[in-house]
């Protein structure tokens, strides 16, 4: 391709500039080869003639299309130059806002100074798992890239994070820990995680500081090593530092800050455990004021020791060591004001006594003041034979004290990583983070089968040979080190001499005391003053010996056993110096003190490459690439689909495009070296790509001029019709007014004549009806005036007729009466001499009293009768109870003395005793959840009652009107109360899986047999123990009922023997005394004869009512004695069962043994629980019960019933039709949840009624409860769902389906047959006949919808884990639109080496296929008979995900934020829409979840350019946050280069407008939001005498009842 092709019209370039760096500028005039000048037009349209020349001003940079900027990876552009590179990060980190940029497989980051919402736990959930190149540049995508490279090729991994100071290394690095934190959580309860995170405070606090570029620069190097186990969670971690940049602690430059510990010490001085370091301000320091800044903006360094300390509580540094470090901290502040004064001399110096900083400095580190006030000033020579003592100068002095401040507060350094890494060490083998691979083009290109020609890179291995090697720079320094008269002019020289003739060694011109290195990058200057002082780093070993004397364990710690770094000081000049006989020969130094820091410096150097180089199996050199700019790459259907403008008629029929692809660039481009063909992309060099846009745009252009002509005459066309046509109208609308204006003077002529006649009228008529109104008024008076007349007369003869009624009646009344009374005289003298005759005869009878005891003899001996044979049965029951009790005690005897015998047999184990404890904790828990549970139950129970009171009167006041805002916040109440109800289910369910998860640890454990046998056995007898008891006391308890009722019948017969005696007493009386007058002997007989007989009578009842009584006791002592006898076998058949588990224990293996006591346990738990819920229940009913049945008895004895009766209706229940019940024997139970549950398999039952199992399981409750079987109905309802629960734990959407719509049919089952009315509303007759009798089965109604509920969650899981692969594929990159194919974005190259992808671009999942799996998911729904409410809810939660997933999606990735993506979302939406019509599940509320990424569709379709525009996105967008909006607009691509981006301004409208809206400043969609459900009470319209049981099913076992 030619320059004159190239530098053509319309071509834009840049221009250097001054001020801007570099000016965009666009040719207005042909470039001819040869030319002197370039004529540009810049973007203030002003013109400029750029002057071209051959070496000074060559020809400027060309500009990439607009197509290309705002790309997220810098390879992808077709000029990758300076400006190129800058323009493009540009347009990203200021118009779009992304700090992130790739640059192959390079992150570029762009430190944006402020917090963004860009790395939270959702950001996280959305990378996870995702290609790095499908996504927006992240350091997740890094993060992410690392871990799945590690889990797939199981080799270390690292990713090394570099820059400058303030360029955000740190935040970097933390944010990668926070994403492996996340992703591999630790796999038990260590936090491990948490650990590492917490680290980096710490961290921060004592090696961060503020400096004039970074208000958080570490100051030191730091590689942190995390491990992963064979799972991929974290174990453990390491952390090693490099050269910590000991200088800041004692001295800063200006506007710069000492590490942030000392202020946030200062900060918190105030505090009472702090008083002791005697800190105060900052200011007050000369360690932390040099900067003269003490603080930061923005940050509160009080608030920041809490949470350093808080980490270090974390990691397990306990507070007696934390204050330690704090005190060691404040003494090196002290020790930094000690005042050191100059001697007269100069030579000399000295410490006062009194100095406070140096007491506080002595008492905090807890060494002696007078030893160290001496060495601060002196220092010791030794020789072979004398030691020398010799003191130091005013300078020499300080430049100690400040090494040995430097020096403790290194070692410091130096142990708070040691311990941290104890907190976070590991010893299982694990994966480390520590690998990075640089891969090369080249492996792409032979992928590809492209020929290409091995680089060769520039090596850089010289220079760095000239810096550490041999002789070398750091070499020669150390050398001149040890010289005891060495300089750092001396230093030079040797380099000069040396390295003179190395060509990365230069000398400067003007100076002998600094030398130029050639690095890679440029020269760079060294100054050679204070080399040799600073690599020496003097720490003198006096000082260092007091510090270890302290008193204070750590101070001593921290410099024993070799830790000393500071290589001692030579000799020196002095003046004055002691001598001392010499003393023992002194000790050697350790090597540590001599290594320099130049030698620590390449020592971590290269322990750090020896590290890095060993994550991998081969080496990777530095290099530098030729000239050659990176290709550009295509696949061939985006190559077609994308140039296809540029092709003819003739190359469209071709029906292979790669051919096409092929013939159309060696028609365009001439030169083939420009271009070459792979398998399945087309490679660029550089500027070709630019050279077919241009193409591409000036066929754009061709034809857009030809459809302007076109246009134009069609507009001036219809112009002209619609000329005439306005002329045509106007004169027929100017003939129209004339004739109307006509016709309404016509019409007014008219009116007038009809206005006139209707007026006479009115006035002849108004004087006709004035007339005849006078006329009615006078005959309306006389009329009245008549009638009055006659209605006074009418009432005169009305009062007459009262009066004499009146009279007549009063005459008739005093007739009657007097006639009465001589009826009632005459009536009294005849009764007067009946009563005498009868009065002679009772005398008579009275006085003969053999009648009278004739009577109470047969009722005495029926009571001695009923008296002797309550004695026999007593008798004879203590027989029974005594012969039963010896063979009992001795059964109970003959266990124990077999336990004994185990236990000397057998030795105890250590680890159950542990197990117990682990067991009696979660006991206590699930007992705690129990209550809880309950609790809100209540709660839950109560506000639903009152919530659909409230539903009900709203729906009867206002039926068919929209829901009032009162009825909306009950519903979203109760709907968050329903989500914090299932939160808890889901916390329950945890807890039982962490139960299970101890169980399958207690049965990997070996314990001995003898401990699970003497448990068993312990456990055996102390229920037999029970049972015993209980049959004891409810004996005595028997005893003592039936003496009670012997002294009420005793008592009784004394009341009757004493009522005979008062009855003849009051007959004596009576026959003794004289006859008084006729009417008093009269009433006197008559109460005799009347007390007489109510005695009498009263005898009768007495003796009736104690026979009744007499027989009711009998009854039921018969009855109590057989339930002890039933008991007494029960005990039997329980004995027999222990002896067999005995038997069982002895031939188990431990750990078989330990898994079925753990069992057992559980089983028995569970029992007590619901033993002990109803057990009130059930005495209430008891007693109910027992109370009705002692009427019934009662009321028969009385009216002398027949008993056949009650065996009559026995046999006649027998001979009733099926009644929908099941019977099965106990030892059936196993086989029966075996068949129902275990072995179930869905597709069996397709062609039976829906929710069979659940069907079947009711009717075997419902004959429980018939025969009233308790423990029956306990044990088959925990024994199904605990089935139930064991089936699940395998993830089949089939069959968790089918569970959960048999799960919910067994609840509403029991809810319909419940005997509760309002479940029996919708029930027909026969189905309230098959209601239970005996059990209230709420408890076990609440278990069932907690299991629902964990089934539907499980269901929702899996389906969403089905469709998650499946969303975005079908979503946004499917093309369900054909004709969208050509006007989709540029597309980007994967970037990632996770995928080996053979094809030309991913194999991805269409609509189709989405709505295909939504459909079955649907179908298996459908089929199992799952109600169609859980249904929708479920499809509800679906579509949910799938707007998430999408929303998010579309959110990170800027290639799918185009036109042509929204139009494609939005056709994708409407066929779900359909689909939902198409199932009846439009009113699931399943599109009002689709809001957002409907509205997110709609956004990228809309114009986005005026304030109109902003106005209706506003109002449109009411379901996306401000953040979601301003996110898809920076995103926003343009399909070509006729399209524009949304401006800033536009964007910052858009914000100005929605500043005020309250929401959720969450930038993703939460995608693991789960709705409440909602179980709706469904009654089943089948009866269950209906129901068919298939002999597939293998039921024989069942007997139809």
């Amino acid at each position: 391709m030619s320059v004159t092709e190239l530098y053509s019209k319309y071509t834009r370039v840049w221009i250097p500039d001054p001020e801007d760096v570099w000016k965009s500028a666009e040719i207005i005039k042909d470039y001819k080869e040869g030319d002197p000048v370039l004529n540009l037009k810049l973007e203030d349209e002003t013109t400029l003639e750029y002057s071209i020349g051959p070496k000074d001003n060559p020809l400027p940079f060309l500009r990439n299309p607009d197509i290309l900027v705002g790309e997220n990876d810098l390879t992808a552009l077709s000029y990758l130059h300076e400006p190129a590179v800058l323009h493009n990060l540009k347009v990203r980190f200021l118009e779009s806002n992304h700090i992130y940029t790739y640059c192959g497989i390079v992150l570029v980051a762009i430190n944006p100074y402020e917090q963004l919402q860009i790395y939270g736990e959702e950001v996280i959930n959305a990378y996870t798992g995702q290609n790095m190149g499908d996504m927006d540049p992240h350091i997740f995508a890094v993060a992410e890239e690392a871990y799945k490279q590690m889990a797939r090729d199981e080799k270390n991994q690292s990713i090394i994070v570099s820059g400058e100071s303030g360029a955000g290394k740190t935040v970097s690095a933390k944010y990668a820990m926070r994403f492996f934190a996340t992703v591999g959580g630790s796999a038990n309860d260590t936090n491990v995680e948490e650990k590492v995170l917490a680290s980096s405070p710490i961290m921060e606090a004592i090696g961060n500081a503020k400096t004039t570029r970074n208000d958080n620069s570490s100051r030191f190097g730091k590689y942190i090593q995390i491990g992963f186990d064979r799972r991929y969670y974290i174990i453990g971690a390491n952390m090693r530092t490099y050269l910590l940049e000991k200088s800041r602690v004692v001295f800063q430059a200006e506007d710069e800050r000492n590490y942030h510990i000392f202020y946030q010490l200062c900060a918190s001085s105030s505090l009472s455990e702090f008083k002791d370091l005697s800190l105060t301000s900052a200011e007050d320091f000369t360690y932390t004021s040099l900067g003269e800044n003490i603080f930061i903006e923005g940050v509160n360094d009080a608030e920041d020791l809490v949470k350093t300390r808080e980490a270090l509580t974390m990691l397990g540094v306990k507070e007696i060591h934390q204050m330690s470090i704090f005190k060691i901290i404040a003494s090196i502040l002290h020790l930094g004001n000690v005042g050191i004064m100059s001697e007269r001399d100069g030579e000399s110096c000295h410490i006062n006594r009194d100095d406070t900083h140096l007491h506080n400095f002595c008492r905090l580190l807890g060494i002696e003041q007078e030893q160290m006030e001496h060495w601060l000033c002196r220092r010791k020579l030794v020789t072979t034979s004398e030691t020398y003592v010799k003191n130091m100068s005013h300078a020499q002095a300080v430049n100690a004290r400040d090494a040995l401040a430097k020096h403790i507060y290194a070692h410091l350094f130096d142990w708070i990583v040691e311990h941290i890494n104890k907190a976070l060490h590991t010893s299982t083998k694990q994966h480390s983070f520590i690998g990075h691979v640089f891969k090369l083009e080249q492996e792409e290109y032979m992928k590809e089968q492209i020929p290409w020609t091995l680089i060769d890179f520039y090596d850089n291995q010289p220079c760095i040979d000239l810096i550490e090697a041999k002789l070398g720079i750091l070499d020669l320094l150390d050398e001149e080190c040890k010289v005891p008269k060495g300089t750092d002019q001396n230093w030079a020289q040797k380099l000069y001499s040396k390295h003179s003739n190395s060509g990365h060694f230069e000398k400067p011109r003007m100076s002998n005391r600094s030398f130029i290195v050639v690095h890679f990058a440029d020269k760079v200057e060294y100054q050679c003053d204070g080399f040799l002082e600073k690599n020496r780093d003097t720490v003198y070993e006096e000082q260092i010996n007091i510090l270890k004397a302290s008193q204070f364990q750590l101070v001593a710690d921290l410099f024993h056993d070799g830790k000393d770094s500071g290589p001692l000081s030579a000799t020196s000049k002095s003046s004055k110096i002691n001598v001392r006989p010499a003393k023992p020969v002194p000790k050697g130094h350790n090597r540590e003190h001599r290594k320099s820091v130049g030698t620590q410096f390449r020592n971590s150097l290269h322990l750090l490459m020896e590290t890095l180089n060993a994550t991998t199996p081969h080496y990777v050199r530095c290099i530098k690439p030729n000239d050659y700019k990176e290709s550009f790459v295509w696949t061939y259907p985006d190559f077609f689909s994308r140039y296809r403008v540029l092709m003819t008629r003739k190359d469209m029929t071709i029906g292979d495009k790669k051919q096409v692809c092929k013939n159309l660039l060696e028609t365009l481009i001439k030169d083939p070296d420009k271009f070459q063909f792979g398998k399945t992309k087309i490679f660029f060099r550089a500027g070709q790509v630019a050279y077919l846009e241009k193409l591409r745009a000036d066929k754009f252009r061709f034809a857009c001029i030809k459809i302007q002509k076109t246009v134009r005459g069609w507009l001036q066309r219809v112009r002209y019709r619609k000329i005439r046509k306005s002329a045509i109208t106007l004169q027929r609308y100017g003939r129209g007014y004339l004739a109307r204006r006509y016709a309404e003077m016509l019409r007014l002529t008219r009116a007038a004549l009809i206005c006139q006649k209707q007026y006479r009228m009115v006035r002849v008529r108004q004087e006709y009806l004035r007339i005849r109104r006078a006329v009615i008024t006078i005959q309306a008076f006389a009329r009245g005036m008549f009638i009055r007349r006659l209605y006074q007369e009418f009432l005169l003869h009305h009062k007459a007729m009262i009066i004499q009624k009146t009279v007549r009646g009063w005459l008739v009344r005093k007739k009657y009466l007097h006639a009465r009374n001589a009826a009632i005289v005459i009536q009294c003298f005849y009764r007067r001499v009946r009563a005498k005759r009868q009065l002679k005869q009772l005398k008579i009878a009275a006085r003969s009293a053999e009648h009278f005891k004739n009577l109470n003899v047969g009722m005495e001996n029926k009571i001695v009768q009923l008296q002797k044979k309550m004695d026999n049965q007593h008798k004879t029951q203590n027989e029974q109870l005594n012969v039963t009790n010896t063979a009992l005690g001795s059964e109970v005897t003959k266990l124990q003395k077999e336990l004994e015998t185990l236990r000397i047999r057998q030795t105890a184990g250590t680890q159950v005793t542990s197990l117990q404890e682990e067991l009696e904790k979660l006991r206590v828990e699930l007992q705690e959840a129990h209550a809880q549970r309950k609790q809100i139950e209540e709660e839950f129970s109560n506000e639903k009652q009152g919530l659909e009171q409230v539903r009900k009167d709203a729906q009867i006041t206002s039926q068919g009107s929209d829901a009032s805002p009162k009825e909306t916040r009950l519903q979203v109440e109760l709907d968050e109360e329903r989500q914090r109800y299932q939160n808890l289910v889901k916390e329950y369910s945890r807890l039982e899986q962490r139960y299970e998860n101890l169980q399958e640890d207690l049965s990997s454990m070996k314990v001995t047999k003898a401990v699970a046998d003497r448990a068993s056995e312990n456990n055996s007898s102390n229920e037999l123990q029970e049972g015993y008891n209980l049959l004891l006391n409810q004996l005595k308890a028997a005893n003592e009922e039936l003496d009670v009722r012997k002294e009420e019948v005793l008592m009784l017969k004394t009341q009757i023997v004493n009522s005979t005696r008062q009855s003849e007493n009051i007959n004596h009386i009576v026959s003794l005394k004289t006859s008084p007058p006729l009417s008093r002997h009269f009433i006197n007989l008559t109460f005799t004869v009347y007390t007489h007989l109510y005695y009498s009578v009263a005898c009768l009842d007495v003796f009736r009512l104690l026979e009744a009584q007499l027989q009711t006791k009998s009854r039921q002592h018969k009855d109590e004695l057989e339930a002890l006898h039933t008991q007494i076998e029960l005990l039997k058949d329980s004995l027999e069962k222990k002896q067999e588990m005995l038997d069982h224990f002895s031939t188990l293996s431990p750990e078989a043994l330990v898994e079925f006591s753990v069992q057992q346990e559980i089983t028995r738990l569970t029992n007590e629980n619901l033993l002990e819920k109803n057990e009130k229940k059930l005495k209430k009913q008891l007693r109910i019960y027992m109370k009705k049945v002692q009427e019934l008895e009662v009321s028969q004895a009385t009216r002398s019933s027949r008993p056949e009766l009650t065996r009559q209706v026995t046999v006649q229940r027998k001979d009733k039709d099926f009644e929908g019940m099941l019977e099965y024997y106990k030892e059936d139970e196993a086989l029966l949840v075996k068949s129902l549950i275990t072995d179930m398999k869905p597709n069996v039952l397709s062609a039976t009624v829906p929710c069979l199992p659940a069907y079947i399981l009711f009717m075997c409750i419902r004959h429980a409860d018939y025969i009233n079987d308790d423990q029956k109905v306990h044990s088959l309802l925990t024994t199904t769902i605990n089935a139930i629960k064991k089936v699940l734990k395998v993830d089949d959407f089939e069959m968790t389906s089918f569970w959960l719509a048999n799960t919910s049919r067994l609840l509403h089952c029991l809810k319909q047959y419940s005997g509760d009315e309002a479940f029996m509303m919708q029930n027909i007759a026969k189905q309230n006949e098959h209601c239970l009798k005996n059990f209230d089965l709420a408890e076990y109604r609440q278990v069932l919808s907690d299991l629902s509920i964990q089934i539907y969650q499980q269901l929702v899981r899996i389906a969403e884990g089905i469709m998650q692969p499946m969303i975005v594929s079908a979503m946004l990159e499917s093309e369900s639109i054909p004709s969208l194919a050509g006007v989709k974005p540029m597309g980007y190259r994967n970037r990632s080496s996770s995928l080996d992808c053979e094809s030309g671009g991913p194999a991805g999942y269409t609509l189709q296929a989405l709505v295909k799996q939504l459909g079955q998911f649907y179908t298996i729904m459908a089929d199992h008979g799952l109600d169609p409410e859980i249904s929708q809810q479920v499809v509800r939660q679906l579509f949910y995900s799938i707007n998430a997933v999408t929303l998010n999606n579309l959110l990170l990735r800027k290639d799918v934020c185009s036109w042509s993506t929204g139009m494609q979302l939005r056709y994708n939406i409407s066929q779900l829409e359909e689909w939902l019509r198409g199932k009846n599940l439009h009113q699931s509320g399943a599109v009002a979840t689709m809001e957002p990424v409907i509205q997110a569709a709609q956004l990228l379709q809309v114009k986005k350019k005026t304030s109109q525009d902003a106005e209706a996105i506003c109002s449109l967008c009411t379901a996306l946050s401000l953040q979601q909006i301003v996110k898809i607009l920076n995103l926003y691509t343009p399909l070509n280069e006729f399209e524009e981006r949304v401006t800033v301004s536009f964007i910052r409208d858009i914000q100005n407008r929605l500043q005020d809206r309250i929401e959720n400043n969450q930038l993703l969609v939460d995608t693991k939001y789960t709705f409440p459900v909602l179980f709706p009470y469904t009654p089943s319209v089948l009866s269950l005498e209906s129901i068919h049981i298939p002999a597939s099913l293998s039921l024989d076992f069942l007997t139809r009842v």
